[in-house]
């Protein structure tokens, strides 16, 4: 930074790069070079990487299970309560990777738990994103739905094809 934030005239510019013309040139030949169309209305988001050989949509999913036998073990469930869980997981599984949004659960999932493993302090989940079992399993919600009868459907809903709102709070 320096005291002087703005752009400089065409005229200025020629005379503090007086000595070397040709300077300008290139800027003006870069500046034609230079395209950039971001279609409106569209989401983009970065590849996620995924081990060889595995979709984006299954490593979702393999991450959910894995986390929801983490979470299930530190909760003690088993038999019914266990299988009620695992049902619930594949319906919104399902559900996330129909809506195209497997890659955006694990890019969050990515850079939460990469806070919480560098001691930055993150809030437990709040909002309709605490209704997602598979947020809950992939630790970017602490706040288990099944617990508290959240519905997953307020957070995600097929019929309202819309991108999901996971509520994010860092210290």
């Amino acid at each position: 930074f320096t005291p002087e934030q703005s752009f400089k005239s065409q005229d200025e510019m020629a005379r503090l790069f007086a000595d070397v013309p040709q300077a300008l040139d290139n800027s003006i030949e870069i500046a034609r070079r230079c395209n950039l169309e971001i279609p409106l209305g569209r989401t983009r988001l970065p590849a996620f990487p995924t081990p060889p050989g595995v979709t984006l949509e299954q490593h979702l999913r393999n991450e959910a299970r894995t986390g929801l036998a983490r979470r299930a073990a530190e909760l003690g469930l088993q038999g019914e309560a266990a299988e009620r869980y695992r049902s619930r997981l594949e319906f919104e599984s399902q559900t996330i990777v129909q809506m195209g949004f497997a890659g955006y659960f694990l890019i969050v999932a990515d850079f939460i738990n990469w806070a919480k493993r560098n001691g930055v302090p993150v809030g437990p989940g709040r909002g309709s994103g605490a209704g997602s079992l598979v947020a809950y399993s992939l630790r970017i919600t602490d706040v288990c739905p099944l617990k508290y009868d959240l519905l997953f459907e307020r957070f995600l809903n097929p019929e309202r094809v819309s991108m999901p709102d996971i509520d994010v709070d860092f210290c």
